[in-house]
Order: structure tokens, then C-alpha cells, then sequence
């Protein structure tokens, strides 16, 4: 599944409606004036010299190159009709649910303006080369242009009296440039050297925190390692290196640091309202201007997020084990609004991958299996990862051409807890997919009855042991109505004293309770079965794993949702039952 909602910010500048009046400093998009450039400078900047009066004429610039670009937006209609998900002072903010929204090409003329507004701060610049206002636009300008190897030469060659924001523009456009690590880099620096009451507001999460998440952190008694687990697992690739959702919270800050005292393209005056709805859901990515509805006088100006861009900070439920949920907890990729959403910069989609991980118990550890198809157009790059408290434990990587099936596994640590992520990406289609979910990884006492997790296997594949069964792991949870599935997994526990174990196996539709067994039963040998599976045999003559693969003919299922479950008993202990869920095709 992709998550294409369209975030948007608007003003409401509506006539006898019940949406907020406009801010008095909202410039009328009658007064867009045509932008003068400074290679043709009026009378009145010839003869301005001091520093004061070229810093006023920048500012004009600016403006006026906003109040063009407004005249020049796309029209559409309809825009801002919604009811808000969420209001930021003069903002509406809404999740419009348009998964058919694109980007419409920006207008030539704004293009031209823009580069006549850059060729002019360029020369006021050298009449006041140090003004931190004049370099921030110059940054941002060159930025939304696409031209990002004049805006690194610019950060380069900074010059500004406060280093910290040499650093924090360097950073942000190495953001941009998709060069994460050296992004964090230098926001290190800029965090170092700026003064404590920016840092505070820079490095607070309260802006991109939801409730739950907030108390989450005010519970823990070490809040600066929590919070730093948060950022660790809002990285929404693993795969790519440094922590993007990280550097574009900082990059936000610098963004909204370089618009402060500047116009928007919504025709306001930057303020903190503002400030806070870059900081959650990053800058626009394209502007639109919806015709004047009926009875109304002003027009909405809409600025769009990326379509595909989601929530990356995890939800509180996989953050710890919850002794009432035995089974892992999925991290899904929700539709929907949220407090902040993030797309990489590499990105043009994250989705959910499908696939299966599972979890086999050895006495060092829990060795993670993950499977997956390795769908793409090009070759892929795939991982394996598990985080515990804070720390990638669990880092396997590995290459492969489209259309096979990527199968990876690592051994973690002993914990309670822990969050396992199985990723695919593919570079050129900029395309990413991920699995992830919370697991128990507590160890388990030698003569302890448990199970591993159940996996399922290609079809006709007879692993006799569990090397074996990781060549042989299916890459997805569909099959087809009449296709052979195999199952494996491992019984722990046994081996002690000689104990008989009882297997069973049927199937239920995924949407039955534990004693609504599906009326068709699993066909092993023939057709001639009729019942589900059962056999009894003698358990390990020494204290070791169990490991068992079955290879199932399902008979004739009508397509939908199923799960294979897996019942294995020993006289005198508590039945334990393996389930994994799957999908059976139109």
C-alpha cells in the first residue's frame, strides 16, 4: 500500500464565511506589482548606500517577487473547501485524501521572476555582504530553483559573522542534496555553536510529537536517550545512510529562519504560526490559487506537501511490550492525518513491503528470517534490521536483481523488546518499501515449551533443518486456490526426558475466532484427506530444537484472507499454537 495523502497549508481569506478573517498584514492580490531587478536599479537604490536602505530594498524585492508569484499560480478550483483537520493560528491544515493530486509544472513566469529576484539579492549582497537576512533568501530562493550546487558553493563560501548559521544552511542544503551524513554533520556543528535558547527550540519535539507520544517521553526517567530512540526510529530507511527524517527536522528550522521578516506565498507575513507548520510538515513542494467561490471576495492559496509523504515517528504501542499481546505488533504506514509527516529527499513513495519475518530461538540470542519479493525495475537494495533500546543491533544487507526473492536473517541480542524492519529500495525508480513491527526477543529457559514463529515455504520445498528452510522461505503471503504451501517452524524445550508431541494443522479464515474452524480442511498426500492434519512422534533424545516442515495442498479456497495455524502438544503441558496469516489470489 502507498500513502499518497496531500497535506495542505491555506489562507483563509474568505468574505462573510465562518472561516477566520485574514491577518492584517496579508498584502491584497490586487497590489502584485512586476519585480524590478537590480541590473536595472531605480533612482531611488542608486542612491541608497548605507546598509540600512539596501536591506529595506531586498525586502521589497522580495515582496514583490511574492505578490508576482501569487498573480501567476495555477487556478483551481475548489481548493480550500474542507473542513480543517487542525488549525496553526491563521492556517488550516487538512489532509485532502486527493491520491490523484500531481504537481502541476511551475508557470515559466514565476520561473524568470525568481531568477531576476536571485540576480538581484546576488548584487545587493556585495553592498552588504554580511547580512544574515539577504544570504537566507539568496539560499532558500536557490533551493525551491532546483539549483543546489550554486546554494552548496553559496553555503560554502559563507562569511556570516554567526557561524552556527553557515553550518545550519550547509546543512540544509546537503539535506536537500539527499547527502544525509554530511547533513549531520554540520547541524552538529550549528547545534554546538548556536546560542542554548535557539538550540532549545530547534532540538524540542513537542511540534512533531503526538499526544501519545509526548507523555510516552515524560514517563521515561532518561528523556534525552527516549527521545533520541524516537528520532532513531523515525529514520524511515535504515537502508540509506544517516537519519533523514533527523536533518529534515533541522532543515525545517533553517527554512523557517531564512523567512523570517520575508513574505510567503500566501501572502502573510512570516510568524511562528507559520514557523510551526514548516516545522511539522516541511515547506510546500507547489502553490495553488483556487477561483473565488460564490459570495466570497479573496481567493485561497493552497501550498501542497509531497503527496506521498507520511508519518515516520512510531506509534506508542511498539515503543514497549505489552504483556497483554503475546503476538508481534505491526507498524503499519497510516492513512490519514497526522501531527507531522516527512518524505526523503530520495524518495517519491514509501510503502508497506510485503513478505514475513519470524523468529527461531538459539542460545545466544534470536536469529531474525525475513522474506520478501524484490519487485522493482531495477536492481534493489535490501536489509534487515532490529532495533533495541535506542541501538541498531541487527544491520544485513544485501543486493539483488528484480523479480526473486530476497531472503535475510541476523541473530539479535536477548531483550524484552525489540523492532524489526525488513526493507527493499529501489534507487532509480526512487521507490522504498518496509515491514516493520515489535517483537518479545526475551530468552527462553532451556526446558521452557514454546514455539518459534511459523514460516511459510515455496511450494514443494522439504528443508530438513533450519538452514535449509532459509533458502527456502516464500517471499510472500499470497498463494493461489489449488498452490502446494509449506509451513516450518521450531518447538523448544524438549529433549529433557522422553516425551511424545502431538502436531495438528488446519486452516481458518483470518476473520474467525480461535474456535471457528474454516469448514475446508488442509489435503496432505491426495484427495482422499479429509480432515486436518494430525501425527504424533517421539520428541529429540537431547535437550535441542525441534524442527518440523509440512508441505500442504490447499483445497480449491475461494479467495480471501486465511490463517495456517499450527497446534503442537505434549502430555502435561499447555497446548501451544503457530499461526501465520495469508492471502489465497482471485
Amino acid at each position: 500500500m502507498l500513502t499518497t495523502t496531500a497535506f495542505t497549508v491555506v489562507l483563509l481569506a474568505t468574505a462573510g464565511g465562518p472561516a477566520p478573517t485574514p491577518a492584517a498584514d496579508a498584502v491584497p492580490m490586487a497590489r502584485a506589482m512586476p519585480l524590478t531587478p537590480v541590473s536595472a536599479p531605480s533612482p531611488r537604490l542608486q542612491a541608497a548606500d548605507d546598509s540600512a536602505s539596501t536591506l529595506r530594498d531586498a525586502r521589497e524585492l522580495q515582496a514583490r517577487f511574492e505578490r508576482q508569484r501569487l498573480r501567476e499560480l495555477p487556478r483551481v478550483m475548489g481548493s480550500g473547501g474542507h473542513a480543517c483537520d487542525d488549525m496553526i493560528g491563521r492556517l488550516c491544515i487538512w489532509d485532502d485524501g486527493d491520491e490523484g493530486w500531481t504537481m502541476q509544472e511551475e508557470p515559466e513566469a514565476i520561473g524568470v521572476a525568481r531568477a531576476r529576484l536571485l540576480d538581484s539579492l546576488h548584487s545587493l549582497a556585495r553592498r552588504i555582504p554580511g547580512d544574515p537576512w539577504v544570504f537566507g533568501q539568496r539560499v532558500r530562493y536557490l533551493v525551491e530553483a532546483g539549483r543546489l550546487d550554486e546554494a552548496r558553493s553559496l553555503t560554502g563560501a559563507c562569511g556570516l559573522a554567526e557561524t552556527w548559521r553557515c553550518d545550519a544552511y550547509l546543512g540544509f542544503v546537503h539535506h536537500q542534496q539527499g547527502r544525509t551524513r554530511s547533513a549531520e554533520l554540520a547541524f552538529r556543528r550549528a547545534l554546538d555553536a548556536m546560542p542554548s535558547d535557539t538550540r532549545g527550540d530547534w532540538t524540542d519535539p513537542d511540534p512533531v510529537l503526538d499526544r501519545d507520544l509526548r507523555d510516552w517521553l515524560g514517563e521515561q526517567a532518561d528523556s534525552a536517550r527516549a527521545l533520541a530512540r524516537l528520532w532513531l526510529l523515525a529514520d524511515p530507511l535504515f537502508l540509506a545512510q544517516g537519519n533523514d527524517r533527523w536533518t529534515a527536522h533541522l532543515s525545517r528550522w533553517v527554512y523557517a529562519m531564512s523567512s523570517e521578516g520575508a513574505q510567503s506565498p500566501h501572502q502573510l507575513r512570516w510568524a511562528d504560526d507559520l514557523t510551526e507548520a514548516v516545522v511539522r510538515y516541511g515547506w510546500p513542494v507547489a502553490w495553488e490559487r483556487s477561483w473565488p467561490r460564490a459570495g466570497q471576495t479573496s481567493s485561497y492559496v493552497t501550498g501542497r506537501d509531497p503527496p506521498a509523504a507520511v508519518r515516520t515517528f512510531p506509534p506508542r504501542e511498539v515503543l514497549e511490550r505489552d504483556p497483554e499481546r503475546a503476538g508481534p505488533i505491526m507498524w503499519g504506514i497510516e492513512d490519514g492525518h497526522a501531527r507531522s509527516v516527512h518524505l526523503p529527499p530520495y524518495l517519491d513513495t514509501l510503502g508497506v513491503l510485503g513478505g514475513q519475518v519470524g523468529r527461531f530461538w538459539r542460545r545466544d540470542g534470536v536469529t531474525i528470517v525475513g522474506a520478501a519479493m524484490a519487485d522493482g525495475t531495477s536492481r534493489l537494495l535490501a536489509g534487515l534490521f532490529v532495533e533495541q533500546d535506542g541501538t541498531l543491533e541487527v544491520d544485513v544487507q544485501a543486493s539483488t536483481d528484480p523479480g526473486g526473492t530476497v531472503r535475510l536473517s541476523g541473530r539479535a541480542p536477548w531483550a524484552d523488546w525489540g523492532i524489526v524492519s525488513l526493507e527493499a529500495w529501489d534507487r532509480e525508480a526512487r521507490r522504498a518499501y518496509r515491514m516493520r513491527l515489535a517483537v518479545g526477543l526475551r530468552e527462553l529457559a532451556p526446558d521452557l515449551f514454546a514455539l518459534s514463529d511459523v514460516m511459510l515455504l515455496e511450494a514443494g520445498a522439504e528443508p530438513d533443518s533450519f538452514a535449509e528452510m532459509l533458502d527456502a522461505l516464500r517471499g510472500s503471503t499470497e498463494v493461489g486456490a489449488d498452490e502446494a504451501l509449506g509451513v516450518a517452524l521450531e518447538v523448544y524445550g524438549l529433549g529433557f526426558r522422553a516425551e511424545a508431541v502431538d502436531f495438528r494443522a488446519w486452516v481458518e479464515e483470518r476473520e474467525a475466532g480461535f474456535f471457528s474452524r474454516a469448514a475446508r480442511w488442509l489435503r496432505i498426500g491426495g484427495p482422499k484427506e479429509k480432515v486436518s492434519l494430525r501425527w504424533q512422534e517421539a520428541g529429540p533424545d537431547e535437550p535441542r530444537p525441534l524442527f518440523r516442515a509440512l508441505d500442504i495442498t490447499l483445497p480449491g479456497l475461494e479467495p480471501g484472507e486465511y490463517v495456517v495455524v499450527v497446534e503442537v502438544a505434549v502430555p502435561g503441558r499447555s497446548p501451544l499454537t503457530g499461526r501465520r496469516p495469508f492471502t489465497v489470489r482471485q
